[in-house]
């Protein structure tokens, strides 16, 4: 993913302004694939590309430039999650069982809880400290929140079985 990139930057163009404006990464026509732009929290507009894994090790730890912005790049991730039972690594499509709210654990929806923050109950971590003996982790958040232990945990395993 790239930050912060200027409003001219389209999917069109932004492989061939990558690869002009960079030219110490010598990157060739086809490594940089644009797939999509979408705005950020403060409407910054950022970039989502595909690159092989030589490509990646050449862009990683370095900042593109891009029209006159110096622009931060970082791994694009996206953990699935189930939105009836909240717990990772399915669709609601193939879900088969009890509906649980994401912020409480409750039998209900989403829309319909009425928890507040200090009753949340994250069901990825309740399984976690249930399955793992060893290691416990606190489970008093939402499974909403990005910075669950057991989605750390699912990023990190991600990275861990992609060939970089």
């Amino acid at each position: 993913m790239v930050y912060n990139i200027p409003e001219e930057v389209t999917v069109e163009n932004a492989e061939d302004i990558i690869t002009t404006q960079n030219p110490e990464l010598t990157l060739n026509a086809g490594e940089v694939k644009p797939k999509f732009v979408y705005r950020g929290k403060r409407n910054t507009k950022n970039l989502v590309i595909e690159v092989d894994p030589q490509t990646r090790q050449k862009t990683f730890n370095c900042k593109l430039k891009i029209g006159w912005h110096i622009c931060n790049m970082k791994d694009y991730i996206v953990v699935s999650r189930c939105f009836k039972c909240s717990r990772y690594n399915h669709k609601a499509s193939e879900w088969r069982g009890q509906e649980t709210s994401p912020l409480c654990m409750g039998d209900h929806t989403l829309k319909a809880c009425s928890a507040s923050p200090s009753d949340f109950k994250c069901v990825n971590c309740v399984n976690f400290n249930k399955y793992n003996g060893n290691a416990k982790v606190s489970k008093h958040h939402s499974t909403l929140d990005k910075t669950c232990p057991s989605l750390q945990a699912v990023i990190q395993k991600y990275k861990l079985n992609t060939d970089y």
